[in-house]
């Protein structure tokens, strides 16, 4: 792992990030709220995204999250974008060959996390309810319900082809407003609609962030502890965000800062910190 900063990346002036997905950085311009894919590395690539139906009619379009089908740079015509957008945050998709938005009513509102994962979107809301987003009509399908438990926050993981949720539990600080402090990792079964918990994955480690999430070996990458959940800060609160992030140890049920996310260096540097992967980020 690196630490790296994209201040003299001269694409993302102006811009925040809003995901990242194979490889590629989503970010969303702050004034013409038009969407771009950057591709960060050695010579900058760039894709812009036509215009939102939010944009043309003037209306504020917030993404609080979006993901790509495929690499665009694969096949540039035939990738799609999901995103969360909105005060409801709804699901918005977009076409690159018909280089159009479609918002997806069927889907409903609350949406907390994306992914992709075999040829199909799958979107998880705040209550813990998982919709499956076909790329090719659009279908929608509840393939999990509210769960009976819940935390304040809900994420979407993918490892080695099994589809995870997890739930992460926020509670008030009186120095800094709020601290993650505990965290529920559950293993679903698509077709049996079931679900395993997972208390000890001791070969890997898991990454969450509100740009993306993903996963590595411990044994096969240097610095990185196994049994660990590593989170960014994802909330937004009156000036204290950016401060929430660390590695939680699942054996002990604790959470660990870490040195590049402490409160200090994050204090220097204009945005809150993110992970990304410069390739097959979409494991």
């Amino acid at each position: 792992m690196k630490l790296l900063h994209l201040n003299n990346l001269k694409a993302a002036k102006g811009k925040k990030i809003c995901g990242s997905s194979a490889g590629w950085l989503i970010m969303i311009d702050k004034t013409s709220q038009i969407i771009s894919l950057i591709e960060p590395f050695n010579t900058p690539k760039i894709i812009q995204l036509k215009p939102s139906f939010f944009t043309k009619t003037k209306e504020h379009f917030h993404v609080h999250k979006a993901i790509l089908s495929t690499d665009p740079e694969l096949d540039p015509f035939n990738f799609s974008v999901l995103a969360i957008s909105g005060e409801k945050r709804q699901l918005a998709y977009y076409n690159a060959r018909s280089q159009t938005w479609t918002l997806l009513h069927a889907a409903g509102s609350s949406y907390d996390d994306l992914i992709s994962h075999n040829g199909k979107f799958y979107a998880v809301d705040e209550y813990g309810k998982i919709c499956q987003i076909d790329y090719s009509n659009l279908s929608v399908i509840v393939v999990f319900d509210q769960w009976s438990f819940g935390g304040n926050k809900v994420y979407l993981i993918c490892i080695d082809g099994q589809l995870l949720v997890i739930f992460r539990y926020v509670k008030e600080n009186s120095d800094f407003g709020y601290e993650t402090y505990n965290f529920q990792v559950f293993m679903l079964n698509l077709e049996e609609q079931e679900y395993i918990r997972i208390a000890k994955f001791s070969e890997f480690a898991i990454f969450l962030g509100k740009n993306h999430s993903t996963w590595l070996t411990a044994d096969d990458t240097k610095g990185v502890i196994g049994d660990s959940i590593y989170f960014t800060d994802d909330h937004h609160s009156n000036g204290h965000d950016g401060h929430d992030a660390g590695l939680y140890d699942m054996e002990y049920s604790r959470v660990v800062p870490l040195q590049c996310c402490n409160r200090d260096h994050l204090h220097h540097v204009c945005s809150r910190p993110i992970w990304f992967m410069s390739d097959n980020i979409d494991r």
